[in-house]
């Protein structure tokens, strides 16, 4: 008896360390996925910043070859201007300089020749300072653009080591992306139940968003419906009164006021639903501050496992822990739910598009409240998983048709 309780003990405690197993394989996975998430939205700013330093460079060159080529012109325009000068100063100098100016006119024949000789010598001096000034401002303007030479092979240089930094993180961080791929490779099992496990998570909550709309879509046309019928009944009682009185100065003020009633609400701004469609590329980000995107909108092939694709209803992104979530445009909150993986969501109706949230610890808004631009909806929830970091899911729809979030904000 005391053999079977030790047996029973034993497998206990293997199914115990199994079980803690598991779980500290599970919670490593996702820490890795987490990390090369973050990672690959990382290699994908890097290559941007070298691919744009390598432009910046090139265009750097491209100035500097053309401020060469202009100073070695200018450099010949004033030498071409000195020359000039010089042989126009020899030529024109009365009695070959060797004769006065007081000399050259009072030895003049008679008093017109005299005042002629006058008349010559200002204009030759207002020549001789025309072209003084032409050569001062030729040295001046190759001053200054071997001035702007030096700058511009300052900024090259400076581009020329921003370049290798960026070029060496890069390096490193692609080095750091290739070892996780090949750990995360060790582990196809567990990674491929962990992606299905993101993906029913996912499919339940575009369920969860096309159920809510839909049934909200059901309630906005019974409330149109409702309305047009209270106006088509108040239209024929109106009608009946005009029948019965139609001389009636009150009705027809009635009338009159009632149509200019119809004509405000149809143009207050806040009713357009085309106001939301108009700020397409300028709407908030949906967080402040440090972001960044570690998944993005669609189909995108999965980095460690071949021919597998993964979809994504929007944009997840990246942000210190506990951030807070703004709203992205004016609008009122349609719904606040929870669902698993995601925490607490909430949705906002902006006319006919939506936008989603998800990912709040915390939530600062109520269903039917109205939010202005900018207006803190909630608190992100800080991701033990992931260094404490958050991610905020965000989705926007025209009704159910799943739009690009990037394509919207700014």
């Amino acid at each position: 008896m005391e053999a079977v309780r030790e047996e029973q003990s034993d497998a206990r405690l293997k199914i115990s360390e199994t079980s803690t197993r598991l779980s500290t394989t599970g919670v490593e996975l996702k820490r890795q996925l987490n990390r090369l998430n973050s990672l690959e939205a990382d290699i994908a700013t890097s290559n941007a910043d070298v691919t744009r330093l390598r432009s910046d460079i090139d265009s750097i060159g491209s100035r500097i070859t053309a401020t060469s080529d202009s100073i070695s012109v200018l450099e010949k325009d004033l030498s071409a201007l000195r020359q000039a000068y010089v042989e126009a100063l020899r030529q024109l100098q009365p009695a070959a300089g060797h004769m006065s100016t007081l000399s050259f006119v009072f030895s003049s024949k008679s008093f017109s020749e005299a005042w002629a000789r006058v008349r010559y010598l200002r204009r030759f001096s207002r020549w001789r300072e025309n072209k003084a000034r032409d050569i001062d401002r030729a040295i001046d303007r190759i001053a200054e653009r071997r001035q702007r030479l030096t700058g511009l092979r300052h900024a090259q240089d400076r581009a020329y080591r921003q370049a290798e930094a960026a070029r060496q993180k890069l390096a490193a961080q692609q080095e750091e992306s290739k070892g996780l791929v090949s750990s995360l490779r060790k582990q196809d099992k567990e990674l491929r139940a962990e992606l299905s496990a993101q993906k029913r998570r996912a499919a339940a909550l575009d369920r969860e968003l096309d159920r809510l709309i839909a049934a909200e879509q059901e309630r906005i046309a019974r409330e149109e419906a409702a309305r047009k019928k209270k106006e088509k009944a108040e239209r024929a009682a109106e009608r009946k009164r005009d029948k019965s009185d139609a001389d009636s100065p009150s009705a027809r003020e009635v009338a009159s006021a009632r149509a200019k009633e119809q004509v405000a609400a149809a143009t207050d701004p806040s009713n357009l639903t085309g106001s939301f469609e108009k700020c397409k590329g300028r709407l908030l980000f949906p967080v402040s501050g440090r972001y960044k995107v570690v998944r993005r909108f669609g189909r995108q092939p999965h980095p460690t496992l071949p021919h597998v694709v993964t979809e994504n209803a929007g944009i997840d992104v990246e942000t210190s822990g506990g951030a807070s979530v703004r709203s992205v445009y004016s609008g009122t909150v349609s719904a606040i739910f929870r669902q698993d993986g995601f925490n607490n969501i909430v949705m906002l109706r902006h006319g006919k598009y939506l936008t989603v949230y998800a990912g709040l610890s915390s939530v600062n808004v109520h269903r039917g409240d109205k939010v202005k631009a900018g207006q803190s909806l909630g608190t992100l929830m800080s991701d033990p998983d992931n260094d404490g970091k958050s991610t905020l899911h965000f989705e926007i729809r025209d009704e159910r048709r799943k739009l690009n979030p990037l394509q919207w904000v700014k």
